[in-house]
C-alpha cells in the first residue's frame, strides 16, 4: 500500500464517520431553520476540518511503506483525530438550541449556556409537544400585580423574562394577544437593508406587509424576523441577517 492508498482508506473511514455526525447535526441537533440561524453550519465546518482534513492529510504526509515506527505514527494520528473530533462534536452538541422562547413579541433561541449564564438549570422539556428544540412561551399571571412581582424579581436577579422556565408553556400562536405583539412596520423597516430584505421576501411569497405579522427572532449568530400569516397564524418564513450585517 502506498501513501495515496492509505490516504484513500483513511478518507473512506472518515467519510463514514462524517455521514453519521452530519445526520445528527442536520436533523437532530440543528434541524430546519436552526442549521442556518444557530450555528449548524459552523459546527459542520469544525467536524469537516477535523474529520475530513486533519486526519487523512496527516496520513498522506507520514505514510511511507517500510518506514520505521509507521504503525505508531498511524496510531497517534488516529488518537489525535479521535480526540479532536470528540471535542469538536461535544462543542457542537452542547451549543445546540434547547428551546425557542417567546416573550412579548420576541422569539429567542435558548441554549444550555444561556441557562447556565442565568444561573439556573436547563429545563426538562421532554413532556412538551413537538421535536427539539421545543417552542415555548412564558405565561405570566393575568393579575398585573403578580406579573409585576415576577418581573421585578427577575430584574433583581439580573435575569431576562425568557429564562423564567417555571412559567414555560407550549407556544400557542392562537392566543388573543399574539398578533397585537408583532413589530410595527416602522420598526421592521427602520433601515434600508431591512426594507430590501422584506421586499425580496414579499416578492417571492406574495401579499403585502399588512398580510403578515413580523416578530423579532434572535440567536447567537443572526438577528431577524419570523413571519406569521395573519389569517392562518402559521409561521411562513423568516428574514434575517448576521450580527455583522446588523452591526
Amino acid at each position: 500500500m502506498n501513501r495515496f492508498s492509505a490516504f484513500a482508506v483513511h478518507m473512506a473511514i472518515s467519510l463514514a464517520i462524517f455521514a453519521v455526525l452530519a445526520y445528527f447535526v442536520i436533523f437532530e441537533w440543528y434541524p430546519g431553520l436552526f442549521f442556518d440561524t444557530d450555528g449548524g453550519w459552523r459546527g459542520m465546518r469544525i467536524i469537516i476540518a477535523v474529520d475530513l482534513i486533519l486526519g487523512p492529510t496527516l496520513t498522506l504526509i507520514v505514510f511511507k511503506p517500510g518506514k520505521p515506527g509507521l504503525k505508531m505514527d498511524l496510531t497517534l494520528i488516529g488518537i489525535l483525530q479521535a480526540v479532536c473530533l470528540t471535542a469538536g462534536t461535544y462543542v457542537v452538541y452542547s451549543e445546540r438550541p434547547v428551546a425557542v422562547a417567546y416573550t412579548e413579541g420576541r422569539f429567542t433561541v435558548m441554549t444550555t449556556d444561556d441557562y447556565h449564564e442565568a444561573d439556573i438549570p436547563r429545563p426538562n422539556l421532554s413532556h412538551f409537544p413537538g421535536d427539539d428544540p421545543k417552542w415555548v412561551m412564558v405565561a405570566l399571571p393575568e393579575d398585573a400585580a403578580a406579573a409585576g412581582a415576577i418581573r421585578y424579581e427577575l430584574f433583581q436577579s439580573g435575569r431576562l423574562l425568557n429564562t423564567a422556565t417555571d412559567l414555560y408553556v407550549p407556544f400557542d400562536a392562537t392566543t388573543s394577544t399574539f398578533l397585537e405583539e408583532a413589530a410595527l412596520p416602522e420598526v421592521v423597516l427602520a433601515q434600508g437593508s431591512w426594507q430590501e430584505r422584506v421586499d425580496v421576501w414579499l416578492n417571492e411569497n406574495g401579499g403585502s406587509f399588512a398580510d403578515y405579522a413580523f416578530f423579532t427572532f434572535s440567536t447567537r449568530y443572526v438577528f431577524g424576523y419570523l413571519i406569521y400569516d395573519r389569517a392562518t397564524r402559521e409561521r411562513v418564513g423568516i428574514v434575517m441577517a448576521t450580527s455583522d450585517e446588523t452591526g
